[in-house]
């Protein structure tokens, strides 16, 4: 394969993947990414072993594998394992960071391991243990890289780790910490982080809502929901009657600035383009708040409303005040209505 590609993470395009790899290549991903999926790559010694099925995959699918010397064969290959690889990382730790600049570096290691896989069985010669380990420090490079707090996070952890707990909340419990009415709910709707099955965009979609989700995951694809990281799509100025975010943008927002992170520049530049993306009178709800940036917020064009939620947190509603705004320029991921449409 030569070059690369960026990772498209359309869920229409991930179904047609599924029957564009033979059976027994997809099943030895799948079995890789189950057997590993709590692997910590900062343990001593701890290389990503094959499963059985890989090794019946070097032994019995070499003409499998040699088909992926055509570069559409590869392409869809390398997808595949970028997508999975995304769901198992963000099923271990939910704050890590898969926008598209670490995806496509992600996808680099996949296609450099299908390159390696293709050259052994061309010449004849599956070396387990140098493939394994070659692959196995190719992901910490890119954990090292992209997200270097996890090394010395995951320094004293054992062989496997435990999950960062990440849950998907019922519509109504949703309703009932947003502080969201549907009967007086300016429309349309954008449910930042509406999790896989997007429980609370279909409930209010079900009521004559236009309301729409994204995440970075969606189970079932349809052309109201977008598939894709928050921090990657454009929101023009003054799309949105509601945004709403529960336990997602600004949970992620406080993770970075507890830490310390580079990162929180980039959610403190997107919730300004999140506030701006309301209509006049439109209004962003979400849980958990955030005091650090909210009592900086100009009273002249918003206004800030906090209520307890639970001993622990605290759930905010931030209204646009009444003033039309200035359009901004939409580029080619741009999230509003029309685009969801």
């Amino acid at each position: 394969m030569k070059g690369s590609q960026a990772y498209r993470p359309d869920c229409f395009f991930l179904l047609y993947l599924r029957r564009m790899i033979s059976a027994l290549i997809r099943q030895s991903i799948d079995c890789q990414y189950q057997q590993h999926a709590r692997h910590n790559f900062f343990y001593p010694g701890n290389d990503i072993a094959w499963t059985d099925v890989t090794r019946r995959l070097t032994t019995d699918g070499a003409p499998e594998i040699l088909a992926l010397r055509d570069a559409d064969k590869a392409t869809a290959v390398v997808d595949y394992l970028t997508n999975s690889a995304r769901r198992t990382f963000c099923a271990v730790n939910q704050y890590f960071d898969m926008a598209t600049a670490n995806t496509n570096a992600l996808r680099e290691v996949y296609t450099a391991l299908v390159e390696d896989m293709v050259t052994a069985a061309s010449i004849g010669c599956f070396r387990e243990a140098q493939l394994t380990a070659r692959h196995t420090k190719r992901l910490q490079r890119w954990l090292q890289r992209t997200h270097p707090f996890l090394e010395t996070h995951y320094a004293n952890a054992g062989a496997q780790l435990e999950p960062v707990v990440c849950a998907e909340y019922a519509a109504a419990l949703q309703l009932n910490v947003l502080r969201l009415d549907p009967a007086t709910l300016m429309g349309p709707v954008l449910d930042i982080g509406c999790g896989p099955q997007a429980a609370l965009v279909r409930l209010l979609r079900q009521q004559g809502i236009a309301a729409y989700g994204v995440d970075r995951f969606i189970a079932s694809p349809e052309v109201y929901l977008k598939a894709g990281d928050w921090l990657d799509f454009v929101l023009p100025a003054g799309s949105w009657g509601t945004i709403v975010s529960n336990l997602s943008f600004s949970n992620h927002f406080l993770h970075h600035h507890h830490r310390n992170s580079p990162d929180c520049a980039r959610y403190a530049v997107k919730y300004m383009e999140i506030l701006r993306a309301l209509r006049p009178g439109g209004r962003y709800h979400y849980a958990p708040s955030l005091p650090m940036v909210e009592k900086y917020l100009s009273p002249e064009e918003f206004t800030v409303s906090t209520t307890p939620v639970t001993a622990q947190f605290s759930g905010t509603v931030v209204t646009r005040m009444p003033a039309t705004a200035p359009q901004a320029p939409s580029g080619g991921n741009a999230l509003s209505p029309l685009h969801c449409a």
